[in-house]
């Protein structure tokens, strides 16, 4: 009995996308306190497509901080369109920071999203009273 290949098999091994995270090593009983998501809120279309403000949800008194920051909206409404949405994911030991899955042909080093990255881990940073 022979085996029937499938004429359309499903792609297996490492996919060539890539996402950089920004990592915060903090080991605090607040860690849980710090997850956030920041989309943005946008007008046109195709070419015309512009960010006219940004929107972070999450827990409150974290988002709050981060969306009051007008100097780090300010970073966001440049360079979000480029970056998709930006999330703040906190883990046991450390909070990430990161943005979409960019294909490998396309993932350079961003100096835009080290400042924006570097700008939320101030807030977590004060937030924790580590400032």
């Amino acid at each position: 009995m022979m085996l029937e290949q499938d004429p359309a098999p499903l792609p297996y091994g490492a996919l060539p996308y890539l996402q950089v995270h920004y990592i915060i090593q903090v080991e605090s009983d607040e860690n849980a306190s710090f997850i956030a998501k920041c989309e943005p809120i946008t007008r046109g279309r195709f070419g015309n497509k512009r960010v006219i403000d940004v929107r972070w949800t999450g827990l409150e008194e974290f988002t709050d901080a981060l969306q009051s920051d007008s100097e780090l909206t300010a970073m966001l409404k440049k360079g979000l369109l480029h970056f998709g949405e930006i999330r703040v994911d906190p883990q046991d030991d450390h909070i990430r920071i990161y943005g979409k899955w960019k294909h490998e042909d396309r993932s350079s080093y961003d100096a835009a999203m080290l400042e924006i990255a570097d700008r939320i881990a101030m807030h977590i940073r004060k937030k924790l009273g580590k400032l």
